[in-house]
């Protein structure tokens, strides 16, 4: 079978093949197509919301594939306009949109399927954790390797506060770098229950040198596996594998030749492994989902592991458990009026010549389709809010749906309470990413447009898991929208303060960064 490229951020992985375990439901053409699927999915967000219009405009698209970012643009600025009006009712549309989007199958056996929510529901014992234990001194501050330098202490303090002044992170962001890179042997003691332990920005690697817990989630290989054993046993942590049930393992080797789960195949038993890692932590515990596939498994590993995620919190509680998600610079959010003014700034003064002549403005104001859900609340009063329209068409849909699933089910669990970590992640030169030649290039151009700044993964990694440590260990924060959560502490690689489309500028973006790549932006060298 293939093997699936498991990352964070990145846009493109291998294909993962049809297997029992989660699928698709049956349409009324026998088949199981992802098109009406996913339509469905924001057909009854949009019901929910009472935009009866936007719904029925979904149903009728005849070229979804092409034409999906534009509905689903109106649907999640709809959210967030009543996520500024009406909590309530954001949470049930964000509900209606996850039951549509969960509503699969599971095949038990070939040819015998039963309601995904069914085998979620009483999962059987199916793997043992077996135990690692590292025997190295734990790490207590967080180090960022960038170009070449390995940031830690003042001069990482001063390269978080340029990439705040220029704009290619938020303020957040910054100070979340600075006050999390001191608090890494905070992280001693915790346990983390991770879904997709080989992301390329997931911090399995750096949690374990803190002396932290990590209950590992991945696809038996043997290589990827050994080499995990072994990383573990030098350092400070303990890690937990799954094996199958009863399975003796006596030596590494032996160790990783067993280890392994499959996602979409084992759901139900990876659900009560976890949970049963989860129950037996002395310390707090946080579920941790970093997964990503190519095309429609994707989708499906993100239902199953969304069941996992209600599952835990019901299991574990608010005291004991949280969760972390990194969420796509690929999507649509709610931003700052501070944002926006950077953009005017920047087109005034930080702008080319080149990229005012081809580039197309960024309108970040309210759409027609968000100022009448608006209006239709607040009567009278304009419409404040900035979005950010950030889908890229060529992710596809299942891409979307995927992504926002998670978002939804992260806003969801920070309003019962939950520390959530789920910041965005800036454009990385991550393996699912640069095995596609386009992308390799246009990410070594994007540096040309100030404030764009595309990063190596092991960056990425670092500053990421600064940010993690801050949202475990600091107080949560409140913000004005909880659909909010995800640009408090953005690293959006300057997308959000970039006064251009990204898009527009493609084309010249791919000639610069295959004729002159820019590693670092302009006034950085």
């Amino acid at each position: 079978s293939t093997e699936p490229v498991l990352s964070a951020g990145g846009s493109f992985a291998s294909s993962v093949p049809a297997m029992p375990g989660v699928l698709f439901p049956l349409t009324e053409k026998g088949d199981r197509s992802t098109t009406g699927f996913s339509k469905n999915v924001f057909k009854a967000v949009a019901e929910s919301l009472g935009c009866q219009d936007l719904s029925e405009a979904i149903g009728k698209e005849k070229d979804w594939r092409q034409k999906y970012d534009g509905h689903l643009e109106n649907v999640v600025e709809d959210l967030a306009v009543m996520s500024l009006i009406d909590t309530a009712k954001m949470s049930q549309a964000m509900l209606a949109g996850l039951e549509k989007a969960r509503a699969m199958e599971f095949e038990v056996k070939e040819g015998e399927t039963v309601p995904l929510a069914t085998a979620m529901a009483s999962p059987e014992r199916k793997f043992d954790a077996v135990t690692v234990k590292g025997t190295g001194a734990a790490k207590t501050e967080v180090i960022v390797p960038y170009h070449g330098e390995q940031l830690v202490g003042q001069a990482l303090d001063a390269q978080c506060d340029l990439w705040a002044k220029v704009g290619t992170i938020e303020p957040g962001a910054a100070a979340a770098i600075k006050s999390g890179a001191k608090k890494l042997g905070e992280l001693k003691g915790r346990t983390f229950l991770v879904l997709g332990a080989s992301s390329e920005l997931g911090p399995v690697r750096p949690l374990l040198e803190a002396g932290a817990t990590v209950v590992a989630v991945m696809r038996s290989s043997e290589k990827r596996w050994a080499e995990l054993i072994a990383f573990a046993r030098g350092s400070a942590g303990t890690l937990l594998a799954p094996v199958p049930a009863g399975k003796a393992t006596g030596s590494d080797e032996e160790l990783a030749k067993a280890a392994g789960a499959d996602l979409l195949s084992d759901a139900p038993g990876i659900s009560e492994w976890l949970l049963r890692c989860g129950s037996e932590a002395s310390g707090p515990v946080t579920l941790c989902t970093y997964l990503y596939a190519d095309g429609e498994a994707n989708v499906r590993l993100t239902a199953a592991a969304d069941f996992i995620a209600e599952a835990a919190a019901k299991k574990l509680g608010k005291e004991k458990l949280s969760f972390a998600y990194l969420v796509s610079g690929s999507t649509s959010h709610l931003i700052s009026e501070e944002a926006v003014r950077a953009q005017e700034e920047i087109f005034a003064s930080g702008s080319n010549f080149w990229s005012k002549a081809v580039g197309q403005r960024v309108n970040c104001a309210a759409s027609p389709q968000g100022a009448k859900l608006w209006a239709a609340h607040k009567s009278g009063e304009p419409a404040t809010y900035h979005f950010f329209r950030g889908l890229a068409n060529l992710q596809g849909p299942n891409y979307a749906v995927a992504q926002y699933m998670r978002q939804w089910r992260a806003v969801l669990l920070h309003m019962e309470g939950f520390a959530v970590s789920t910041p965005l992640t800036p454009n990385c030169r991550t393996e699912s990413v640069v095995h596609n030649a386009t992308m390799r290039v246009l990410l070594e151009g994007m540096s040309y447009w100030k404030p764009m700044e595309s990063f190596d993964a092991d960056t990425a990694r670092m500053v990421m898991l600064a940010i993690l440590i801050t949202d475990l260990v600091e107080p949560v924060a409140k913000p004005p929208s909880p659909m909010q959560i995800f640009g408090l502490k953005a690293f959006h690689s300057g997308l959000w303060r970039c006064p251009f489309q990204v898009a527009s500028l493609g084309v010249s973006t791919w000639i610069l960064g295959k004729v002159a790549p820019r590693p670092k932006p302009v006034g950085f060298e």
